[in-house]
């Protein structure tokens, strides 16, 4: 079976393939699609001892991790490993069950077509917020954005298969559904055009991307994927929760309802499956209310009665592998 999952930004996002409810259906036989940032080739001087050792867990797992590229990826060295033939197309062989789907390549596995083309246009850096001086080299790169070659190659390849496949798997949308997805947020770029022509001419089953840091049926064969884990041709909506990975962390400021009015609030406690006497589907947290109302002893709450998280940036840390 091939499934999808959004971005892992390397160590930041990898825990929804840590044990869970989800992972340990996952086969030897199986695959697991990543919509791009995977993020494990990162460090612009050399490989690390963290990126080490989270490829050296991956390449140990059970199934096989393909990945196209996100616009959070250290592209030369990503381009400086092996190319290889995989199914039809080619691939970097980051390790042996670790490949990266290059750029416009299309892959038969398990007698479906898949059209892989990844890059998108960074938001947080670069010249988006004008510090391309600062960070070109280190911690954003140029490549981010396929080359009008990559991109030639990529429709040429396309109609090779009768500009047909059976699913499609990028970074970003199309310009008309990133607008939809982001409320305008993202202007139109590059990539999102060239997904605007590919989305005109070829015909295909079901398109995923990733780079939103949500999960979002856009049309009836378009879903945006980040905290799930699905079976290729389910939309998300259908998805089951991965258990025990909370979104928001002890200490955070949250908004919520206090009664019917919006309030902000501070986590008290996590509790990634519910309290031990009541189980959920979903994380559940311990919270109390700023202003007169604050108390060191909350209330719970799901998840979902979450509306948002404060604006204030807190550094993701780094999850433990055997957690």
């Amino acid at each position: 079976m091939i499934y999808i999952t959004g971005d892992i930004h390397g160590t930041i996002d990898i825990r929804k393939l840590l044990k869970n409810n989800v992972t340990e259906k996952i086969t030897e036989n199986d695959y697991v699609i990543i919509c791009g940032d995977f993020g494990l080739v990162w460090n612009y001087k050399k490989e690390d001892g963290k990126e080490r050792k989270w490829l050296k867990w991956l390449n140990n797992q059970r199934w096989t991790t393909l990945f196209v590229d996100g616009n959070h990826e250290c592209f030369p060295r990503l381009n400086s490993f092996p190319v290889k033939e995989w199914h039809g197309g080619r691939v970097h062989e980051v390790r042996p069950k670790v490949l990266h789907l290059m750029r416009g390549e299309i892959f038969e596995i398990e007698g479906s077509t898949f059209f892989a083309m990844g890059g998108a246009s960074s938001h947080d850096r670069g010249p988006a917020k004008g510090d391309t001086d600062a960070v070109i080299g280190k911690s954003w790169w140029p490549e981010e954005i396929p080359s009008d070659e990559e991109m030639e190659y990529a429709l040429k390849n396309l109609e090779k298969h009768g500009n047909k496949v059976d699913y499609i798997i990028t970074h970003c949308l199309p310009t008309m559904y990133q607008g939809f997805v982001k409320q305008g947020q993202f202007p139109p770029d590059k990539v999102s055009e060239f997904f605007e022509k590919v989305n005109s001419i070829v015909k295909y089953e079901y398109w995923y991307s990733g780079h939103y840091h949500c999960n979002v049926d856009v049309t009836r064969n378009m879903s945006v994927v980040y905290s799930r884990i699905i079976p290729v041709g389910m939309p998300v909506r259908n998805a089951d929760i991965i258990m025990g990975i909370p979104k928001y962390r002890t200490g955070e400021t949250v908004l919520t309802m206090n009664g019917d009015e919006p309030a902000l609030a501070m986590v008290l406690k996590v509790e990634p499956w519910g309290p031990v006497l009541k189980r959920s589907d979903e994380p559940m947290y311990e919270i109390t209310f700023f202003g007169d109302d604050f108390s060191e002893k909350g209330i719970m709450i799901k998840e979902s009665q979450i509306i948002e998280k404060s604006l204030i940036y807190e550094e993701e840390e780094e999850e433990d592998i055997d957690a």
